[in-house]
């Protein structure tokens, strides 16, 4: 298999694009390519991210019993973020037929440890699937208005529908790791040439839960490179060795590539975490994306202001007292440990209780976890998992909790960082925001929401965020 030595790629596809691809004339006729015909089986690819390899990807494709086809697909990534080593390992097989719609599928994700498995089955009139994780399970039924396909299957089905270029589609995708239906578009918008690459290649363009892909396949469907988050994210043809020597790379390299990708850039601040009242204004929001405006923050175009001395949000509650997936406060473990922790008193005075429990008992590392049971078992977590656990304790307590994520202040880093943080529910007052991270009853006013939800499907619109947006004043 051709190498692509991919640690150049970032450097020529950031910002000066149109020296690296040239028209390549005249494209040739559409192939005809079958899966029976397919012939690039195996593909292991090399992954940079903001200038640093960070992992490898392998797709398999082959047949399969009763007429069906394989598609299997690995992905391992290292890398740094906030001084922690951290893994990323996800395994996938999707059984498709002939025309690439999906019969069933079996995903596994870990991460730092923790374990999510997704599986199910597709008639083409309901897709049935079923989310495990730690101490947590999840079924779901969907009823189908279209055929679906696994996102696995989006490279395959420009070739076999004919490249072309100004060909169209759109098709509905079950995207695994986020668990979730979602429409998507491709478009083929070039014939072009370039150093990077041996050979002419077809130009597509498919856009994807909010996050656009380019890719350049050859006229027999051999996907040549790869570039996402504008060319901050790129995937180039490897051989096997050569894509599996990230593992000493990785452990080599000592810089926080996601940090110096997302982190947003402001201040100094005084005493940020006693900050009461703050203006927050923000550059490059794209169009479409609502700055959330309720209760303590007030937002306008790209204009908030946050005050902690404002009234709280109000709202329904009561579906905040149910366990979920990534907050199971109906688990035997969870229940007794609140009972422990926060019986009898207030609102207010369970919720100290549950911050100093944590405080004391479950480190702040960036470790990743799925749910509240995972966190439990490692006793330390990021701040997602502090939520995750805070919600599941607070629910668990009575108080209905939700999870909230958006932007902190980080007085070590120099601006702010993408975080996760809670809401709990005070009777005769409102949703008021608490940071178990931070040990705060009350989230200071660096804290700016962006999104609301727990489930993974939930923070896809902040693909459309990170790396993009500033601060601006």
């Amino acid at each position: 298999m051709r190498r692509a030595f991919v640690f150049l790629l970032v450097l020529a596809l950031q910002g000066c694009a149109a020296q690296y691809f040239r028209d390549a004339g005249a494209p040739p006729a559409p192939a005809a390519v079958t899966l029976e015909t397919w012939p690039h089986r195996d593909l292991w690819t090399g992954v940079v991210f903001n200038g640093d390899k960070i992992g490898f990807t392998r797709r398999t494709l082959r047949p399969a019993a009763d007429g069906l086809w394989e598609i299997e697909s690995e992905a391992a990534i290292r890398l740094r973020f906030l001084g922690v080593d951290k893994r990323v390992n996800l395994r996938a097989l999707d059984r498709v037929r002939g025309d690439l719609t999906l019969a069933s599928f079996r995903y596994e994700h870990e991460i730092d440890g923790s374990p999510l498995k997704v599986s199910g089955s597709a008639d083409g009139r309901k897709l049935t699937l079923t989310v495990e994780a730690t101490g947590s399970r999840e079924q779901r039924t969907i009823d189908l208005s279209e055929p679906l396909y696994p996102s696995s299957a989006m490279s395959y089905l420009p070739v076999l529908r004919g490249l072309a270029v100004g060909r169209r589609a759109r098709f509905a995708v079950l995207e695994g790791e986020t668990q979730k239906l979602a429409e998507a578009e491709q478009e083929v918008i070039g014939w072009e040439t370039s150093k990077l690459f041996d050979g002419p290649a077809f130009r597509l363009v498919t856009t994807l839960l909010g996050m656009e892909t380019t890719t350049w396949i050859s006229a027999d469907g051999l996907p040549l490179l790869e570039s996402a988050m504008n060319g901050v994210l790129i995937s180039g043809l490897e051989d096997e060795a050569m894509a599996r020597r990230y593992l000493v790379e990785a452990s080599l390299n000592k810089r926080d590539s996601m940090v110096d990708f997302s982190l947003l850039r402001a201040g100094p601040l005084e005493a940020p975490r006693s900050a009461l009242r703050m203006e927050i204004v923000l550059a490059g929001v794209p169009a479409g994306f609502e700055l959330p405006s309720d209760g303590g923050q007030a937002c306008r175009s790209s204009r908030c202001v946050v005050d902690r001395a404002a009234p709280l949000a109000q709202g329904d509650p009561a579906r905040y007292l149910k366990a979920t997936l990534a907050a199971p406060s109906n688990l035997q473990e969870i229940r007794d440990l609140a009972a422990k922790i926060s019986s009898g008193g207030t609102e207010t005075e369970k919720i100290a209780r549950i911050l100093a429990w944590m405080d004391e008992n479950i480190a702040k590392e960036a470790i990743d976890s799925f749910t509240a049971s995972d966190v439990l078992r490692e006793r330390r977590a990021e701040c997602q998992g502090h939520a995750y656990l805070f919600a599941a304790l607070a629910r668990a307590s009575g108080i209905p909790a939700r999870i909230v994520n958006g932007i902190v202040y980080s007085s070590e880093h120099g601006g702010f960082l993408y975080h996760t943080w809670n809401e709990a529910w005070i009777a005769g007052r409102g949703w008021q925001p608490v940071d178990a991270t931070f040990g705060q009853p009350h989230a200071d006013a660096t804290h700016l929401k962006l999104i609301e939800g727990e489930q993974p499907g939930d923070l896809v619109p902040l693909v459309t965020l990170v790396g993009r947006i500033k601060v601006a004043w």
